[in-house]
């Protein structure tokens, strides 16, 4: 144990009589711990880390199968009243669902994302209301659902954390309803990748269980598994529940299926794909960290051989040996492990600044003991891993060798490990770059794709007319929407301006079970296609093109004859080759009676909802007029800025009524970019690790050729005094780098050729052996490679024959 100790003191001091050495090790480790460390916080946050519920690994849902496959599909409320009542599985099911509401009667009118809940659903997730009670089994009944509970944080933001709200009155859409709790603080919301909005408050879901409404799929399904069933258990229950289902309503069930998931793994589906990509990339980044060290100690061991080689004849083992270079390998690993913790606490913070606008789930993420322990262990992993060659290379040197004069033919034979270094970090380096150019050049892609309109200078804001106010299906929402829009064209700056019931791109879908005229389609496949309601000046607004016949006008009212328009799309499929103009299809409308055909008058282009790399989808539009509905999203059309316009439109709003709030405002512009946010957050961060990893190849072999050239300082300066020019010197040096430079490169695309495959799922028009992006990565290596080469060949060329010689 004393020589331990005296290992451990003596390299301490070495490391601190060379601080250059010392300095560039420790940040080569930090640069790749760092990374390590901040990516499996993320890894850990989404992946790994408990929910924060009570019990969550009990926690399922329930999605149904939709007919285009679709494994993430709505439900109804009859369908899950099915479930919850027949299935022998779960504690409870509970139905929710988004309900944002205009809020008034404490403070200014605003619009606040909600969630209306089943029965059961707070006793579902194990939480009691901090002040007051649950909802009553009997408030899930219409007539009786006016109460709300509030969370803990709009009962401090709105209520000043009164403790006598209980028994409140507000208003929610116009409607009076009465507070009768409030959530405790510690209680989380459920993600917004299952709600639109983190919620603010909840209020009770009053639906009934009818089969005529067993179509109307529009609300989500969250269960409790019984002590000791599986999600498999769950999934066999239900699906004999949902075969039961099809024998009795085979129009509603023919093609659709039932799916459980656990909650952790339904949050994390989405991101699971590029996290596993991205901790691939980190662990070749330490790697190449780990090639650079492992070069730079055993460049030291060879430096300090005849030390090595005298305490060996004083008696030292082999094994005595190992252990100090081992242990001076640790401590480097260990200072580079703090100091990583260090860069991987901001570089965390960033991530999770960046990314938690598009990535919702990176809320919470940090450093937490789990993630310390892990940069430990890598820590010392690293430690271990880099310093092992070196300390066995170097204690198997002969000792009568080593104490000779001509030391020279003892570290040649480590050359050829030192270049395989090499070659492997320029290898990974290429690979990480291959990744993360196939990611740039899909990023590239996918904003090259037509959305089917025009996104510049356009200001878009949400209005939710509440339904007691503006009744749905009457003169009131037209009226208002109509005088709104009129005022709104005339203020200076606006070009035109309209209004829609889903804006393309946005978080909202709407989808309506359609019959086409003349359209032949199989049992329970009635087609699906996106339903917009517009107004006359939408489609001019938003610069979307007319393929053939007319758009709607200000005739076509609810006095006048219905009319529609569909996408390019849905008339080549209902109605090939042939006119789709003055053909007829019938559409849901506010009451389960029959529907009246609609006469189609115009085709317009396809247009993107769901993404830009989404298929084309079948899309049928409205005039506004004919299907008067109150929740709309403005749309401006400006001559600048549109953000400047914001307020003018917003006082605009609260002049046609003092009540109504406005919502979700932003430009066009940053739709568009949002909806492709993730995909740009992911090739960020792979390009950062791809430019870290060429940072410290480029290093690597920088390393490697200059320290090549210093133990050639004789053969130069002979070849000079022989007449050799400095070009010739060049060439040398330059292509003993290239040598490596290019089996690298060799050995990087057969990698990257097996590699890149697992990342299909994240890239678009791009496949993942696109010869452009691996000749691309591989000639910006190559210029990097020549560039760290050419410093030490330049130094080469600058050798003095008389003192090269004497030297030796």
């Amino acid at each position: 144990m004393n020589g331990f100790f005296q290992d451990v003191r003596y390299a301490v001091r070495q490391l601190r009589k060379s601080p250059g050495f010392t300095l560039v090790a420790v940040l080569t480790l930090a640069l790749g711990i760092g990374a390590n460390t901040a990516v499996f916080s993320v890894a850990n946050g989404v992946l790994i880390r408990n929910l924060p519920y009570k019990d969550p690994q009990q926690l399922a849902l329930l999605w149904s199968i939709g007919r285009d496959g679709d494994k993430r599909d709505q439900l109804s409320f009859t369908d899950i009243d099915d479930y919850r009542s027949q299935n022998h599985v779960f504690e409870n099911v509970v139905a929710f669902g988004d309900w944002s509401a205009t809020f008034t009667g404490a403070g200014d009118p605003s619009r606040i994302p909600g969630m209306q809940v089943g029965d059961g659903y707070l006793s579902l997730m194990r939480v009691k209301p901090m002040l007051g009670r649950d909802f009553l089994p009997e408030e899930q009944i219409e007539g009786k659902d006016q109460v709300i509970i509030l969370t803990y944080g709009l009962w401090k933001s709105r209520f000043a954390g009164d403790p006598k709200v209980v028994g409140t009155q507000v208003s929610l859409n116009g409607k009076p309803y009465t507070v009768v709790g409030v959530t405790p603080k510690d209680f989380a919301m459920l993600p917004v990748t299952l709600v639109d909005g983190p919620a603010q408050f909840y209020r009770p879901l009053a639906e009934k269980h009818e089969d005529k409404e067993r179509l109307s799929r529009h609300l989500r399904a969250i269960a409790r598994l019984k002590a000791g069933v599986s999600v498999q258990q769950a999934q066999s229950d239900l699906e004999v529940i949902n075969h039961g289902l099809a024998k009795q309503f085979p129009d509603e069930y023919a093609t659709t299926g039932i799916r459980v998931v656990n909650l952790r793994n339904d949050i994390a589906s989405g991101l699971r794909p590029a996290l596993l990509v991205l901790l691939g990339a980190i662990g070749f980044l330490l790697l190449i960290a780990c090639a650079n060290l492992s070069n730079l100690l055993l460049v030291r061991a060879i430096g300090r051989q005849k030390e090595a080689a005298i305490r060996s004849a004083l008696g030292a083992s082999r094994a005595r040996l190992v252990q100090h270079v081992l242990i001076e390998s640790v401590l480097l690993a260990l200072c580079g492990g703090m100091a990583g913790i260090f860069l991987a606490f901001w570089g965390t913070k960033i991530i999770v600044a960046i990314g938690v606008r598009v990535l919702p789930q990176l809320v919470g993420v940090s450093l937490d003991s789990r993630v310390l322990a892990f940069t430990a262990g890598l820590s010392l992993l690293t430690g271990l891993l880099f310093g092992s060659v070196p300390a066995l290379r170097v204690s198997a040197a002969s000792i009568s060798d080593t104490l000779k004069d001509g030391t020279r033919s003892v570290s040649a034979g480590h050359d050829t490990f030192r270049g395989a270094l090499a070659i492997g970090e320029i290898a990974l380096s290429l690979v990480l770059l291959a990744g993360a150019g196939l990611l740039l050049r899909s990023f590239g892609k996918l904003y090259g794709v037509d959305p089917g309109f025009r996104s510049d200078r356009i200001l878009t804001m949400d209005i939710g007319l509440p339904n007691a106010k503006y009744p749905e299906g009457t003169a009131k929402p037209l009226v208002f929407y109509r005088e709104l829009l009129a005022e709104i064209n005339a203020l200076p700056g606006v070009e035109c301006a309209g209004a829609v019931s889903v804006l393309p791109l946005g978080s909202n879908f709407d989808t309506a079970g359609t019959e086409p005229e003349g359209f032949i389609h199989a049992p329970g496949q009635l087609p699906y296609p996106e339903r917009y309601v517009v107004t006359p000046g939408y489609l001019r607004a938003l610069g979307i093109r007319l393929t053939r016949g007319r758009i709607f006008t200000e005739a076509d009212n609810e006095g006048a004859p219905l009319v529609a328009m569909v996408s390019s799309t849905a008339a080549q499929r209902w109605w090939p080759n042939q006119d789709p103009i003055g053909r007829h299809i019938k559409v849901p409308g506010f009451d389960p009676s029959p529907q009246p055909w609609r006469t189609i008058v115009g085709v317009v282009q396809d247009v993107k909802q769901a993404g830009l790399d989404a298929p084309a989808t079948m899309q049928v539009y409205l005039p506004h007029a004919q299907y008067g509905i109150g929740y709309l999203t403005l749309v401006v059309r400006t001559k600048s800025d549109p953000l400047s316009l914001a307020d003018q439109v917003r006082r605009q709003v609260m002049k046609e009524d003092p009540e109504q709030a406005v919502s979700n405002i932003a430009s066009m512009d940053q739709v568009l970019s949002d909806s492709i946010a993730s995909r740009r957050f992911s090739a960020a961060l792979l390009g950062t690790l791809a430019v870290l990893g060429l940072l410290l190849a480029s290093v690597g072999v920088y390393g490697v050729i200059s320290y090549g050239v210093s133990q050639r300082v004789r053969e130069i300066g002979i070849r000079m005094a022989l007449g050799a020019r400095q070009v010739d010197v060049l060439a040398l040096v330059v292509g003993q780098g290239m040598k490596l430079l290019l089996l690298g490169v060799a050995t990087g695309t057969f990698l990257a050729l097996l590699l890149t495959p697992v990342m299909s799922n994240l890239l678009f028009g791009v496949k993942p052996d696109d010869p452009v992006t691996f000749a691309g990565s591989a000639v910006f290596l190559a210029l990097i490679g020549v560039l760290a080469c050419y410093i030490p060949a330049r130094r080469a060329t600058n050798v003095d024959p008389v003192v090269a010689l004497r030297s030796e």
